[in-house]
């Protein structure tokens, strides 16, 4: 405070912190700008408060968020219609959302609880992806975060309407490019506390430089984990039998699902459609996530494709497959033991290709 004329301590210290952040936050855009270094030696990363958040992760947790400037982040453009403001807990769901279905070029959903899908689809349209997405799991999705890659109308937001009506099923949140006018006056009607939020187009090339994990007081920078599509060329058959064209298919939308999925993750994807029939997230042994993804699927795994983020280190994931009439599998290989999966895959007839590429998610 000013006493007199004077400027106490209190205020002074207060005024000299706003000062230096102020200049280090225009001084390491600058930096940045210049530096050709992957990885300097020393990095501040400018970020500036958007919104005070309803909590962090928890209710006891307060927590704000923060920017990059000139980000072309989908946060960046995060615009609030209606409803619940936003969670920590939220903010996670919603990226974990926007990096799967930024994968996809035809319209694509996911349904996110707790930083993992537990439905992912696409579609012909939005309501198609939706509504695959919801039947994939309609048990784990119910308070869960909804993500599109294309705008939400009528006939989509339609979907949650009934999940809600015949299923008892709420939905937390809802965040798509856009909205029309009738879908939104509907989703109100749904749960006047689901929040709903646009957040615009999806960029193809991100304006960021890393992947930042952050560690209690350590950061991790990284790059993403992108160029999927390049990828595929690399895959090699590993079984005597081969995988059918729309085997081939079909696993390609799969390897991009399971990269959504915390590690350890197994998934199975429907023989026909582009959508997760079970998934197995988050498990620290492989054929503890091979046994949950194919469980959920029961008896639509028949036939369909398993999907591992990486490789099998004995062969009882393929046994298990076998059991189910998994129609083919797609792991990393790679593993000591990987004569042994192959031996089991070639005894069922199920054609095994190995992508030779990690996609772990933490």
């Amino acid at each position: 405070a000013i006493n007199d004329g004077k400027v106490d301590e209190h205020l002074r210290q207060e005024l000299a912190a706003k000062a230096f952040y102020h200049l280090s936050f225009y001084d390491s855009q600058i930096g940045n700008y210049f530096s050709g270094e992957k990885f300097p030696k020393e990095l501040t990363i400018p970020l500036r408060k958007t919104n005070i958040l309803r909590y962090g992760e928890n209710p006891h947790q307060e927590g704000a968020l923060y920017l990059m400037p000139k980000t072309n982040s989908p946060f960046a453009k995060l615009k609030h219609l209606w409803g619940r403001e936003l969670s920590g807990t939220n903010i996670g769901d919603i990226h974990a959302g926007l990096e799967t279905v930024r994968q996809f070029v035809s319209p694509a959903a996911a349904v996110i609880k707790h930083l993992s899908p537990c439905g992912i689809a696409t579609g012909e349209n939005s309501f198609e992806a939706l509504y695959r997405a919801t039947e994939a799991d309609p048990v784990s999705a119910f308070g869960g975060v909804i993500v599109l890659n294309k705008p939400m109308d009528v006939k989509a937001a339609k979907n949650i309407a009934t999940f809600k009506n015949e299923r008892e099923g709420n939905i937390d949140i809802v965040a798509v490019p856009s909205v029309s006018p009738d879908a939104l006056e509907l989703l109100k009607k749904v749960r006047k506390s689901m929040g709903i939020y646009t957040f615009g187009t999806i960029e193809g090339k991100r304006t960021e430089k890393w992947d930042l994990k952050y560690f209690a007081g350590a950061v991790l920078l990284q790059d993403f984990d992108e160029m999927t599509e390049k990828s595929f060329k690399d895959w090699k058959v590993v079984t005597k039998k081969k995988p059918t064209e729309k085997q081939l298919e079909q696993m390609k939308f799969g390897f991009k699902a399971v990269k959504a999925v915390r590690s350890n993750a197994v998934i199975v994807i429907d023989k026909d459609i582009q959508m997760t029939r079970g998934i197995g997230s988050g498990q620290t042994s492989r054929v503890g996530a091979t046994k949950i993804a194919l469980e959920q699927a029961g008896k639509l795994a028949k036939g369909g494709i398993l999907i591992s983020d990486s490789f099998f280190p004995f062969d009882d994931c393929v046994k298990l497959a076998e059991k189910y009439g998994i129609g083919a599998i797609v792991q990393q290989g790679g593993s000591v033991n990987d004569q042994a999966s192959v031996t089991a895959a070639n005894k069922a007839g199920i054609p095994m290709i190995f992508t030779g590429r990690r996609a772990f998610r933490h």
